[in-house]
């Protein structure tokens, strides 16, 4: 039998791991950008993903002073070109099986 261990962070948790305001964290949830579980802050719980999330958020934000729907965006589109790069990176690879003589 496997077992899956899953982490999630509560907003103070999340907050000190991402060295972020409460209220950056309630504008990020707001647009998107991390989507939490629970009704209220009080309540939300976050993956082990969102404090790096969070981080690229806020320095998307502050350092290029983008609105937080070009932050939305602007991850958005460089998740895409990851997953866009490993299946290139992939496709290579299988490419490469059939080509080498």
């Amino acid at each position: 039998m496997s077992s899956t261990l899953i982490v999630q962070l509560d907003m103070p948790t999340l907050c000190r791991e991402a060295d972020v305001s409460a209220d950056y964290v309630i504008e990020i949830v707001e647009h998107g950008i991390v989507e939490p579980r629970g009704r209220t802050p009080q309540d939300w719980l976050f993956d082990d993903q969102a404090p790096l999330l969070t981080r690229r958020a806020v320095k998307l934000h502050q350092q290029l002073q983008l609105e937080w729907e070009g932050v939305a965006l602007a991850l958005e589109l460089l998740d895409e070109v990851r997953q866009l790069r490993t299946e290139n990176s992939r496709l290579r690879q299988q490419l490469g099986r059939f080509t080498q003589v």
